[in-house]
């Protein structure tokens, strides 16, 4: 599931790091909740538990290349092993399904319904993804298949992380979902170089 809202540019370059610039999306700055199901993730040929994922993230370009930019990530116990390759993980309790998605203790709390077909546009199709660990990192990911589907609130979305990440979120969200989609990931994550800067970042 694909949370996403409108936001000032001021409000997402004051949350990145030196080096980044916000982006459009479709002629928009967005701001996006991303909440999902890992079931039968392997970290190389180990398999891991199943495990939920809540991230909040916003949109950069690197190199000219559009970019997701993670902002928050939060794993239930079965995510951890992710830190031991660079992953910005913090544990948290998710309960993520389908029609609803709780963050016991970061104030995050969204119900819907899911509707007809969607195009998710960008939103659906970023590979490169970039975040903060000890400087800026990216890693890149493949996606399968999936079917995307509209959605919509059935009450007042709460995002408290938002707002504790100091960023802000105008009207209603555009909500995608997708049942099931398989991906990979290459870890670990690649350093990136700021070449404004003639060093490495951080």
């Amino acid at each position: 599931m694909i949370a996403s809202w409108e936001t000032s540019r001021e409000s997402v370059r004051n949350a990145l790091p030196a080096g980044l610039e916000p982006t459009e999306v479709d002629g928009r700055l967005l701001v996006s909740i991303v909440a999902f199901h890992v079931q039968r993730g392997c970290l190389g040929r180990v398999p891991i538990l199943p495990f939920a994922q809540l991230n909040v993230r916003t949109y950069v370009n690197w190199r000219k290349e559009p970019a997701v930019f993670f902002l928050g990530a939060r794993v239930t116990t079965g995510g951890l092993p992710g830190r031991a390759l660079g992953a910005p993980y913090r544990q948290a309790r998710l309960r993520v399904k389908e029609g609803s998605v709780r963050g016991a203790g970061l104030g995050v709390s969204l119900r819907y319904r899911v509707d007809g077909p969607a195009d998710p546009g960008p939103l659906g199709r970023h590979e490169l993804g970039v975040f903060e660990n000890d400087g800026l990192r990216a890693f890149r990911i493949q996606r399968g298949d999936a079917e995307w589907r509209h959605a919509t609130a059935v009450e007042p979305a709460r995002v408290d992380f938002l707002v504790a990440l100091g960023l802000e979120s105008r009207g209603e969200p555009e909500l995608l979902y997708a049942a099931q989609t398989p991906f990979e990931t290459k870890v670990p994550p690649e350093r990136l170089w700021l070449r404004a800067e003639g060093r490495k970042s951080g």
